[in-house]
């Protein structure tokens, strides 16, 4: 917006020099400051300007003070007064030292102040990366004129430097900043080679230690030259990168590069190459990712038990394999944490042993070579014996804290989403953070539903949404689009280093976040001790307390998307007698407290989502007369059981009219007596219940059509004064 600034404008109009001056001006109306011609000039021009304090000869550098005043006004701060630079600049005496000569910048008027420049272009000399005095204009004008210069690098490093800012460019992750990059092309020019892999990567990081970017645009390069030296295709690489081999964003969540080089022995490498490019055929990544630790694992016992038979496959016998059986049962936990030191789990040890046998299983049906020996096994009967399921759930104690509205409020929108979504849909973090802005889908009874990734099973699933976060996916799909507009598919983009919201949110801002919170609202166990809980415990939780509820484990097994009965075990062993089957040929038609007809349609493409819906949902039974429709993860609030009648999560149908019936009496007894006794305040209670439960009534026997409305708002029930607030809660 401003005509005389040729940079590109980044922030609501203004460049990233011109929105810093904004913000340093103290953030006056925007459109008057660009309207203001005082402030067009920005960023380091080749011409400098006098130092704020009046009458003071000097040019200003830094804050735009000569490095008298700045000094004095420094000393001033770290005494304790709190001073503005513009504040101290009116008030400040002029500052006088011994006249030396001019600066050596061309045509400048002002004194040296030191290496034969004055304050101002001092600064701005240090600010580009310190060139030749003689090349200072140019990388001035350079700065001023954004632009990427590989002037003076041999023809070579200028090829290899302009790779490097198409690679950035095309990721569109983090900046190459103007300053980082002359910085970087002075230190090649300084050290005199034609190519920036005449050196390694830790020589350019000790000769950047001083800077934070540099560093990083020297290992970027250098891994990218490396790659175009690498094999041409992925598969023959020692380092394979998921969104090469065509894996998508969700598919390769929290998964980084299949490294092979951890596997010392080049012929047990290339077999184990082999064998993951097979499995991952048929598995997901993740799996392949867990194997290729255990192959790490096996390759390092290999190097300490036969340093020299390195290179021998015929090393791989039988006594071999019996001294890792050993090995592995005398593993400890080698990861920082709370188990660290303690035995490897019976599980971990059969899952180390399990990925070993079937890879030779595998070499031995392939005839791969070279050839095993044939004694090269690994007996199932040989795997330790495993432990009983444990279900990992978050003790109620803990989940009373952590659902306190008061503490969510601490949370950020995305955080408090995130947990809302995994404690009430029971979804896996990596599958939260993948959900897509359009996840909410709407089945034809009116149902919310929630689409998602499955990795287990690399599909998408449909789940029933509650209310509760309905509401929040909403909200946060509303800030995403105020920040990205309708580009962004991410329903939780990534923070930072993502312009065009192409990358999700990954794990570790998340989990970040949630520990610090949870270290802020200080969680307790019931011994007073600080607790801590992970994301996965709230899947755990979820399927507690459905169990608890007396939710089947076919439910259970449906909404929280297990592949096979025995983890549903975590939660419970009741058995599911009433079928799906049963209830769509019933095709019964159930009520609301609004009237709606609560039905499930069985040709829709989301019937499935109404069924586990509809299973949640008799879980409980919430009075004699009908069942209560809250989602299980929410403690119903009521305190006496005929408040169902007034709460929107209550449901019932034709076979409770009977109950209904009898209650309405029973109801209209209570209110004459108490108002033949003058107990007004009674009668009016009995009267509201009275008036609730006709209401009920009247909606399960209307045959007008089978797609009832809601209620007027002048014929629903009084609900005793709640706000709407309290109402929507019930």
């Amino acid at each position: 917006m401003i005509t005389t600034c040729v940079r590109r404008n980044a922030s609501r109009g203004l460049c990233a020099a011109h929105d810093a001056a904004w913000r340093k001006a103290g953030r006056p109306e925007r459109k008057a400051w660009i309207a203001d011609p005082a402030n067009w000039p920005a960023g380091l021009g080749l011409d400098v300007a006098p130092c704020l304090v009046s009458g003071c000869p000097h040019s200003g550098g830094l804050s735009c003070l000569c490095n008298l005043h700045l000094a004095d006004l420094n000393g001033l701060r770290s005494r304790g007064q709190r001073v503005s630079v513009r504040q101290y600049a009116s008030a400040a005496p002029v500052l006088s030292r011994p006249a030396t000569r001019r600066c050596g910048f061309p045509d400048c008027r002002y004194e040296i102040s030191r290496n034969s420049l004055c304050d101002g272009h001092h600064y701005r000399w240090t600010k580009v990366g310190r060139p030749p005095l003689a090349a200072l204009p140019t990388e001035l004008k350079l700065r001023n004129a954004p632009s990427f210069s590989v002037t003076g690098l041999s023809p070579l490093v200028a090829l290899e430097f302009q790779y490097l800012l198409q690679l950035r460019t095309d990721q569109r992750r983090s900046k190459v900043t103007p300053s980082s990059w002359v910085r970087a092309v002075n230190t090649v020019i300084a050290e005199g080679i034609s190519s920036v892999r005449d050196r390694p990567a830790h020589h350019w990081h000790r000769l950047s230690l001083n800077h934070t970017t540099v560093p990083q645009l020297f290992a970027d390069l250098l891994e990218a030259l490396g790659d175009l030296e690498g094999p041409a295709e992925e598969w023959d690489r020692d380092v394979w990168r998921p969104d090469r081999l065509g894996y998508s964003i969700e598919e390769r969540q929290r998964v980084a590069p299949l490294d092979f080089t951890g596997i010392t022995q080049p012929w047990l490498r290339q077999s184990i190459k082999r064998y993951l490019r097979l499995r991952l055929a048929r598995t997901e990544l993740r799996s392949a990712a867990r194997n290729l630790h255990d192959f790490a694992l096996f390759s390092r016992f290999l190097a300490e038990t036969c340093p020299d038979r390195q290179n021998d496959p015929a090393v791989l016998d039988r006594p071999l394999l019996e001294s890792y059986i050993g090995w592995v049962g005398r593993r400890t936990v080698e990861r920082k944490g709370p188990y660290f030191g303690q035995p490897v789990s019976p599980g971990s040890r059969s899952r180390l042993l399990s990925a070993v046998s079937t890879m030779l299983e595998t070499w031995r049906r392939y005839n791969w070579q070279p050839a095993l020996p044939a004694d090269a096994r690994i007996h199932r009967d040989e795997y330790p014996r495993p432990r009983g399921l444990k279900a990992n759930f978050i003790d109620e104690q803990l989940m009373e804290q952590i659902e306190s509205e008061e503490n969510l409020a601490l949370l950020d929108p995305e955080t408090r989403t995130l947990v809302l979504v995994c404690r009430d849909e029971g979804l896996r973090i990596s599958e939260a953070l993948t959900l897509k802005t359009d996840c909410l889908k709407k089945t034809p009874s009116g149902r919310w539903a929630l689409v998602h990734y499955k990795s287990k099973d690399k599909s998408f699933r449909a789940i029933p949404a509650s209310r509760v976060v309905v509401d929040a996916i909403q909200e946060q799909h509303g800030r995403v689009r105020e920040r990205f507009g309708s580009a962004c598919q991410w329903l939780f983009p990534k923070v930072s280093g993502n312009p065009d919201g192409k990358y999700p949110m990954p794990y570790g801002t998340v989990d970040t976040r949630f520990d610090a919170w949870l270290k802020r609202i200080r969680l307790i166990d019931s011994n007073s001790d600080p607790a801590a809980v992970s994301w996965h415990q709230f899947r755990h939780t979820l399927g507690t307390r459905m169990a608890n509820a007396g939710v089947s484990g076919r439910t259970i097994r449906e909404i929280l998307g297990h592949t096979s009965w025995a983890m549903q075990e975590h939660y419970s062993r009741i058995a599911d007698d009433t079928l799906r089957r049963e209830y769509e040929e019933k095709y019964e038609v159930r009520f609301n407290l609004k009237g709606e007809a609560v039905k499930i349609h069985r040709d829709g493409d989301l019937s499935g989502v109404e069924w586990l819906a509809e299973r949640i949902g008799r879980r409980l039974h919430a009075v004699a007369g009908g069942w209560c429709g809250r989602h299980i993860s929410r403690p119903c609030p009521k305190t006496a059981a005929d408040g169902c009648y007034f709460c929107e999560d209550f449901q019932s149908d034709r076979q409770f009219l009977p109950i209904h019936r009898d209650t309405l009496a029973r109801t209209r007894e209570l209110q004459s007596d108490a108002a033949a006794v003058g107990r007004s305040r009674a009668a009016n209670v009995n009267a509201q219940l009275a008036a609730a439960v006709e209401h009920v009534i009247a909606r399960i026997t209307d045959q007008e059509n089978d797609g009832l409305v809601p209620a007027s708002d002048d014929h629903r029930p009084d609900h005793r004064g709640e706000t709407e607030e309290e109402a929507d809660a019930g």
